[in-house]
Parts: structure tokens; C-alpha cells; sequence
């Protein structure tokens, strides 16, 4: 028995239509914390981090002098960080930092040799607000 007119509507392009709409709302969504962790340029990031093959390099983007903190390269696997001071460091100046500077727990300079996968700085304005930012291991 057939039903009477009724209107078809071909199921390809409706699936199509679908998923078009599924892409667009997947894409244009996002967590706002992504550039929390990323690459050292970003632009609302506190910090600017570069690693080059024998130093680190940090360049202060607070608006306002740093009174200090501290720097660490975090291998991967179970060894604990390879930490460095930040002395002071006022608005928009550049510090390079060389790769041994950065000292273990036991007391071992970093070296090429350890797989690291990220470096992260922590340091305080002169009110006390803190600032943290991390960035892959290149």
C-alpha cells in the first residue's frame, strides 16, 4: 500500500547540511585557556620564551618589572626539573640564560643528552602577582 503525496526529501543532502553544520560549530568553538600553554609568542602571554640550541631566552611582557622567580626545564620520564633563578627583569627586556645554567636536584648541569619537553617560568611583580607560562621544548 503506498501513502499518499507526501513531500521526500533526499537524505544525501540533508546528511551533508549535517555534518557542514557540525564542522563549522567544532571549529569556531575553542577553550579559551589554549594559549595558556603554547608557543612563546602569543601575544597575551606574560612571557616570551625561546630555546635555542645552547640558551633559553626570556623576555618580559608583564607591563611592570619582575622582582624575581624562576625557570625550569621539565624532562620527560620521571627526572625532576632542571631549575634556574630569574633575577630581576624589567618591562620589555630580553635575558638569555645558557642551558647549563640549569641545575638538577643532585646537583647536575642540564645537557642536550636529556629529553626535555618543556620549559616553564614562574616570577612575581613587585605586588606579588604571579605569573606562570610554559612552552614546549624545541
Amino acid at each position: 500500500m503506498r501513502y499518499p503525496s507526501c513531500v521526500r526529501v533526499s537524505t544525501l543532502p540533508a546528511l551533508f547540511i549535517c555534518l557542514a553544520g557540525f564542522a563549522l560549530a567544532g571549529c569556531s568553538g575553542g577553550n579559551p585557556q589554549a594559549g595558556a600553554i603554547g608557543t612563546g609568542g602569543a601575544a597575551d602571554a606574560p612571557f616570551a620564551i625561546e630555546v635555542a640550541q645552547t640558551y633559553v631566552t626570556v623576555e618580559n611582557r608583564t607591563g611592570g618589572p619582575l622582582v624575581g622567580g624562576q625557570m625550569e626545564i621539565i624532562p620527560g620520564g620521571v627526572l625532576p626539573p632542571f631549575k634556574a633563578a630569574l633575577p630581576r627583569l624589567e618591562n620589555g627586556a630580553r635575558r638569555e640564560f645558557p642551558l647549563n645554567r640549569f641545575i638538577g636536584n643532585d646537583g647536575t648541569p642540564f645537557g642536550r643528552a636529556i629529553r626535555a619537553r618543556r620549559v616553564k617560568v614562574t616570577a612575581k611583580d613587585p605586588l606579588g602577582k604571579e605569573f606562570v607560562y610554559e612552552v614546549p621544548f624545541s
